[in-house]
């Protein structure tokens, strides 16, 4: 038996994993936002597609600097997670408040977080206006990784518990693999 929802119920595509999106001002003024929104596209290029609302900082100045880094998030991020999706970086400075530290990027000047489970460094191949977002197509320029949660084909998931949403306040992680028997 099924219930109808509200066609706009996009929590029914929940949880999905969050991620912790940092962005630079042409000045250098550092911003963070949470985002659950992102998502793979290509593997040849590898391009991600991560949708930004189009009247927040964030969207201003990766539209600045065509660049930002997308951070993955672990189990001890939640707090950090909420806090971050939770107010304006135009009303406030997040990155200090938060107490981000930078990991420095290799190829843009946007850093990632030292702490976060990965950082994906991005510089933005297109943009398209999606609704009341701006979906933008980045190339990933370079990957960084902790060393002792990733192995060669992906996380180590009995380590690494990476953070998803499912709504508000509430966060779940990976509890347990599923593997298909090969056919």
């Amino acid at each position: 038996m099924y219930i109808e929802v509200d066609p706009g119920e996009y929590h029914v595509l929940h949880p999905r994993p969050v991620y912790l999106i940092v962005s630079r001002s042409s000045s250098g003024r550092l911003n963070v936002m949470a985002a659950s929104w992102v998502s793979p596209i290509s593997d040849e290029p590898f391009l991600v597609a991560v949708s930004i609302w189009s009247k927040s900082l964030t969207h201003e100045y990766i539209t600045e600097t065509g660049e930002f880094t997308i951070n993955v998030l672990g189990e001890e991020h939640a707090d950090l997670a909420y806090r971050a999706g939770s107010v304006s970086g135009r009303e406030r400075d997040k990155w200090n408040e938060l107490g981000l530290n930078p990991y420095p990027s290799k190829h843009i000047s946007t850093p990632g977080i030292n702490g976060a489970l990965g950082i994906l460094e991005c510089m933005v191949e297109n943009k398209v206006p999606v609704g009341e977002s701006m979906l933008f197509i980045a190339s990933v320029k370079a990957i960084h990784v902790r060393r002792d949660l990733y192995a060669r084909y992906g996380w180590n998931l009995d380590k690494a518990r990476i953070l998803m949403h499912n709504s508000g306040r509430v966060f779940t992680i990976n509890g347990r693999l599923i593997l298909v028997e090969k056919k």
